[in-house]
This record gives C-alpha cells, sequence and structure tokens, in this order.
C-alpha cells in the first residue's frame, strides 16, 4: 500500500471496527487483508439480504470516498488502482452468490479509441476506475471507425459514450465522428478526453458537429463524476445547464478571430542559414537491440512516477528525501521490470539523409545527394519568431531519421493483468513500455549526436538531457511544430520500420503504442515550437 494515514490508523486492530466499515475501508486502504473472511460475514448478515447489497452498500461507499480522497488530492492514481483492485476481488468473490446480474449495475457506457488512433492507457484507466464503480463498460479497443460506434450504440444503448484519442489529428476525427453520429439520430450523451483535446475545441468543435449533450473529461476521476451525474435524472438536469453556460463562454468571440496570413505571404525568421553543416558517419540504414538497463537509465522519472503514476510534486524531490510513496512505487515497477525484460521487444532504427531546404520545404535525397525521395512542407508561424521546422534544416544538409519501439507483447501482458484484476501492475507497465520507446529515443538522440561530431559534454546530467539542453533537437509529427500526421508516411517509407514490428495505421499513427518516431536536426539554434 501507499497510503500515508494507514501506520497511524492500524494502531487500532482493525477487527475493532465495525464489519461495514472494515469492507469501506479495505476498500479505501486497497488492502485485501481480511477481506474474503469480512465477506463471509457480510453475506450471513441480516442488514444486507442480497450480495448485490454489499456491493452497493459498505464496498460502493468505500469508492465514494476514494474518489472524494483523490479530488482532494489525498491519493495519487496508483492508490486509486488498487482499491479497485479490492473491489473487483470483492466482487468477484460474491458473484457466484449472485442470482443474477440484470438490474445490478448504475448505467452503461461505451468507451472507444477513435479511428486511426492505437492510444488506450487513458481510456483502460477510465474502464477500470468505471467498472469498480458499479457502471458496465463495453471497451471497443483502438481505431474504431464510425460504423462500429454506430453499431455498438444500437446493441448496447449505453447511457453514456466516451471517446478517447491522444493527438492533433484524433481531435479533428472526433469532430468527423460526432458529424457520423448525428447523421444517423445518434445523441446519446458524449464524453470526449485525450491529450490532444481541450474543453474549448469540445465545445466549439466536437459539440457542434453532434446532436447531443456532448463535453470534455480532463482526467479519469472527472469521467466518473461526469458519468455519475449524467446517470442520475436530477443531477443530470444540472449539468445540462453548466455544460450549456460553458459552451456559450467556450464559443464567445469564436467569430471574431483574425484571418491566418497565407503562408506565402509569411516573413522568415531570422535563424541562422549560413553554417558549416557537419557530415554524419554515413548513409546506411541501422537496426539496433539497446540494452533496457542502458534505455530505462534514461527514463524521465517525472513522466512514469508523475504523468502516468500519478505522484505529485517533484519527483527527483520525493526520490532524494526517501518519501514513502516514492519508494513503495519503486517497488512495484521494479517487480514490472522483471516481467518486461521477458515481454519488451525494444528496437531502434535509424538513417542518416542528404537534404535541401528551401522556405518552408525540406527535401531529402539518396546516398549521392541526387535522387528526390521526396519532401516536407512545414508550417510557419504567422507572428511571434515566425518559426518553421525547415529554418533549422540549412540550405544543403543531412538530417537523421529513426523511429524507437517497446514492442507489442508488453500491451498484451498488460491487457491479461488488466482482465485479472492486477490494475495497478497492468497500468504500470503499460507506462513502462510509453516512457521505454520514450528513453530509447533520447538514447538513440544522444548517440546520433556523438557520431554526428557533437557528443553531449560529460557534465550533462540526465535532467538536462530532459529539459533538451544539449546541441540540436528532434521532432515528431503530430506534435506543435509538425502538426500534420501525414509526414510520417515518407518517414516511414524512408526507414521502413515495419521489420521492427512498427506500421501506421490509416490515421497515420505508429502501431504497437509504445513507439516514437522523429526528424533529427543538427542546428544548433533548434528549438521547441509551435506552429
Amino acid at each position: 500500500h501507499f497510503r500515508g494515514r494507514k501506520a497511524s490508523a492500524s494502531a487500532r486492530p482493525r477487527l475493532d471496527f465495525p464489519l461495514e466499515e472494515r469492507l469501506a475501508r479495505s476498500v479505501v486502504e486497497g488492502s485485501k487483508e481480511g477481506l474474503i473472511d469480512d465477506l463471509e460475514l457480510a453475506l450471513a448478515d441480516a442488514r444486507w439480504p442480497q450480495p448485490l447489497d454489499i456491493i452497493n452498500g459498505p464496498l460502493m461507499k468505500g469508492m465514494a470516498e476514494v474518489g472524494r480522497l483523490f479530488n482532494a488530492n489525498e491519493l495519487i492514481v496508483a492508490e486509486v488502482l488498487q482499491s479497485a483492485e479490492v473491489m473487483k476481488a470483492a466482487v468477484s468473490y460474491l458473484e457466484p452468490h449472485m442470482e443474477k446480474k440484470e438490474g445490478s449495475l448504475r448505467g452503461k457506457v461505451v468507451l472507444a479509441t477513435v479511428k486511426g488512433d492505437v492510444h488506450d492507457i487513458g481510456k483502460n484507466l477510465v474502464d477500470i476506475i468505471l467498472t469498480n464503480n458499479g457502471f458496465e463498460v463495453v471497451n471497443l479497443g483502438i481505431k474504431v471507425p464510425s460504423e462500429q460506434l454506430i453499431q455498438a450504440v444500437r446493441e448496447h444503448k449505453p447511457n453514456v459514450l466516451g471517446l478517447s484519442g491522444l493527438l492533433v489529428k484524433s481531435a479533428q476525427q472526433m469532430v468527423a465522428t460526432a458529424a457520423d453520429l448525428k447523421a444517423v439520430g445518434i445523441d446519446v450523451d458524449l464524453l470526449v478526453g485525450g491529450a490532444a483535446l481541450s474543453r474549448r475545441f469540445t465545445h466549439r468543435k466536437i459539440a457542434a458537429a453532434y446532436g447531443g449533450l456532448c463535453t470534455y473529461a480532463k482526467d479519469a476521476m472527472t469521467g466518473l463524476k461526469l458519468v455519475e451525474s449524467l446517470t442520475n435524472p436530477e443531477a443530470r438536469k444540472q449539468l445540462q445547464g453548466e455544460v450549456e453556460k460553458l459552451i456559450a463562454e467556450d464559443r464567445a468571440g469564436e467569430d471574431g478571430a483574425g484571418v491566418e496570413t497565407p503562408l506565402q505571404q509569411r516573413a522568415p525568421s531570422a535563424v541562422r542559414r549560413d553554417l558549416a553543416p557537419p557530415r554524419p558517419p554515413d548513409l546506411d540504414r541501422h537496426v539496433l537491440a539497446p540494452s533496457l538497463d542502458e534505455v530505462w537509465a534514461l527514463i524521465n522519472p517525472q513522466m512514469l512516477y508523475g504523468k502516468h503514476l500519478g505522484l505529485r510534486g517533484s519527483v527527483k524531490k520525493l526520490q532524494a528525501e526517501g518519501d514513502e510513496r516514492y519508494r513503495k512505487l519503486e517497488r512495484v515497477l521494479d517487480e514490472v521490470k522483471e516481467q518486461a525484460r521477458s515481454s519488451f521487444a525494444l528496437r531502434v532504427v535509424w538513417r542518416f539523409f542528404p537534404t535541401r531546404s528551401i522556405d518552408e520545404r525540406v527535401t531529402v535525397f539518396g546516398d549521392n545527394g541526387q535522387g528526390e525521395l521526396g519532401g516536407w512542407l512545414f508550417p510557419r508561424q504567422a507572428t511571434g519568431d515566425r518559426l518553421c521546422l525547415a529554418d533549422f534544416v540549412l540550405p544543403q544538409d543531412h538530417v537523421a531519421l529513426f523511429v524507437t519501439t517497446a514492442g507489442d507483447q508488453a500491451r498484451q501482458l498488460s491487457v491479461r493483468w488488466k482482465e485479472q484484476g492486477d490494475y495497478l501492475k497492468s497500468h504500470a507497465l503499460a507506462s513502462l513500455a510509453l516512457e521505454t520507446a520514450e528513453a530509447a529515443a533520447e538514447w538513440l538522440h544522444r548517440k546520433l549526436r556523438a557520431d554526428w561530431g557533437f557528443p553531449d559534454p560529460p557534465e550533462l546530467s540526465d535532467q538536462e538531457i530532459f529539459s533538451a539542453r544539449y546541441h540540436g533537437r528532434r521532432y515528431s509529427f503530430g506534435y506543435p511544430a509538425c502538426p500534420d500526421l501525414a509526414g510520417q508516411r515518407l518517414l516511414f517509407e524512408l526507414l521502413q520500420p515495419a521489420d521492427i514490428g512498427v506500421v501506421l495505421t490509416e490515421g497515420d499513427m505508429m502501431d504497437p503504442e509504445a513507439s516514437v518516431s522523429a526528424i533529427v536536426v543538427h542546428h544548433p539554434e533548434a528549438r521547441y515550437f509551435g506552429a
């Protein structure tokens, strides 16, 4: 367990608490200690004539307290998952004693990652939390087209529909999906979430394309709160009024937005173009299976412990202070890493290419610098520094292209653990896979800098590497400097990463999810920006 308050509570033996409180506390504390014995006692207790009464009574009371504590910043994601594990274990034990499951649920939710998108770690978190708070969840998985979604809504008749997607293109796909649903008369309450979304985009674009109530869930616990409101008639009426106000706020001034300056009329930036380009070591295609330990040493702990597992504050500081939650999460990750050694298929592929850059276009050539292989037209900022990714590629230059992946077996193991109710390990493994692919990108980029003739100084710390305080940059399609995911097609055509197990979906996203691709430039003025 991670609960800091458990130590003080343990001064009083758990059997001193009434049975109802013990059951709720088991959920809140994420502890299975004595759970089965208590459930046996509860089954024989006249206060709960049916097993369902135990679930809807003390166990759900515990989950409600978990939600309250999380919203009060007293619990982290990892602890919520442990509570869900206890709830799953309790329900699994009680199910054989139940005559039927029908009518036992608070409502039904259909979840899907939209067409072309392979990212499901956030959606699976929502699935776990809703399922263990008494909702029936139909999880349609990843890359779900509108037709499949329409069929699922007609078949399952859910109270709420939840759509997820990670990148900018997925946000646009949600607009199209919402319009497809409206076209066939579907107006089920719609919740959307994902890294590229915002409340304003949801209300201005997705809700405008949809026929029913549509709003934004910033995380899994917000999603639970919204679903609870939408499945309660009184609360839904109040929420609908709140959403309508927010939509009006978010759409205010929409028509007064300035007209964007056409690309050809935008002034160039002040980035230097008269530098001598360094020569790459070769123009060969390279495939490698790096050491997991070397790559794991470059995992950004703030991303793994903070973003994915919910540890609040500076992870580096918590580590230095020997924070109890940090140490316990570290033990979970150490256990998961042992399993990952046999399930991760860590691979990287890269190659340097001759390039020419004119205005906003970068053209890629073959080995002799003659045969044109293709190119990209990158967007330029309309204001400010007027930057464009092409500015960081010299008129006659080279760029490196790469793809890294942790493979797909980790996802399969993560799904298996989720089905078994090992929610924390499942989420930790999926998170570790994503961050392993990111760390492999960091490892390979560092190698490329050295191979290119400008190795990092020995004193450069890991923290400085995570902050990109090195020479040059790497840019990934779908992110602000090069938001058009279609640029992936040329990168994949040039690198052929299918032989390390990475392919593109019809939406130009990488499958498996735990993969990273990038264009690497050497320009000393290169930096990250939004075009």
